[in-house]
């Protein structure tokens, strides 16, 4: 008997090991991907999808970022040049097509040279990318420190 005992715990300490490191990734991964730099819940949907994917939104110096939830990728999914980047006026998702996790989200339809797609996002955030946006100095590439 005290040999299953030794089992029981042995295989309990496992899984909160295994717990453990799985939530230490989730925090040094969003504190990488975060660079300093404003980050935030943000919903997807490629155009002509029906599906929102959850991810993080990162306002970079030069492009709009978009990483999965989940997953170790450090990259982002999806890259966005601010200059390319066409932002609609935002509108109140239906009850039926709103996001469990953003309540009260804004859809907003953005085209840029190469897709269009649609941003799931809750008001005080659109309104830091409308700002991010529009902040842009005149120019290609340009940084201004």
């Amino acid at each position: 008997m005290p040999s299953a005992l030794v089992s029981t715990e042995i295989a309990i300490g496992t899984l909160l090991v295994a717990a453990l490191l799985v939530l230490a990734a989730t925090y040094l991964r969003r504190r990488y991907i975060a660079k300093g730099q404003p980050l935030t819940l943000c919903g997807f949907r490629a155009g002509g999808s029906d599906r929102w994917h959850l991810g993080l939104m990162r306002l970079a110096d030069n492009a709009l970022e978009w990483y999965t939830l989940g997953g170790v990728s450090l990259r982002p999914k999806r890259r966005w040049q601010r200059q390319a980047l066409l932002l609609e006026a935002p509108r109140l998702l239906a009850p039926d097509d709103a996001l469990a996790l953003l309540p009260d989200a804004y859809g907003v339809s953005c085209t840029d040279r190469v897709e269009t797609f649609e941003l799931a996002l809750q008001g005080p955030d659109y309104t830091a990318v409308r700002s991010w946006q529009e902040a842009a100095p005149p120019g290609y590439n340009v940084n201004v420190a």
